[in-house]
């Protein structure tokens, strides 16, 4: 099916170690076409992510493994997840402050009642909303 996707690259072959956290922190969210790369390859190393397909509360991400490029990830592009509630907003907020930093803190702001814009550990950020 042709589907267009926001495409995130790790260049440091974290993937795996992402979307294992990403998939634990929100409800409704799974793992779908996960193929990993094989034998030598100078895009990826063996059993690394060539590809994978991740929902987050109904949308859909395309992430990968990659080696080689001097580009990473940037703050301007983000993921934007409206909580269901303040427990789930705090446990997302935990998790990826783990290792991570805030670009914006946690609180209150005139466009939500809970906000916050993190970098995680491994360079995706994210603001999290609870209107």
């Amino acid at each position: 099916m042709n589907q267009a996707y926001p495409f995130f690259m790790f260049t440091n072959c974290k993937t795996e170690e992402a979307i294992t956290l990403y998939t634990s922190i929100f409800t409704n969210t799974k793992i779908e076409n996960l193929e990993r790369w094989t034998g030598e390859n100078p895009m990826g190393p063996a059993d690394k992510i060539q590809s994978v397909i991740i929902t987050i509360k109904g949308a859909a991400f395309r992430f990968m493994d990659s080696q080689g490029h001097a580009h990473s990830l940037t703050p301007s592009t983000s993921i934007f997840v409206n909580c269901d509630d303040e427990a789930e907003l705090r446990k997302a907020y935990e998790a990826l402050m783990d290792g991570g930093f805030e670009l914006m803190e946690l609180g209150e702001y005139p466009f939500a009642k809970l906000y916050c814009w993190v970098q995680d550990k491994f360079g995706l950020t994210w603001q999290l909303s609870l209107l």
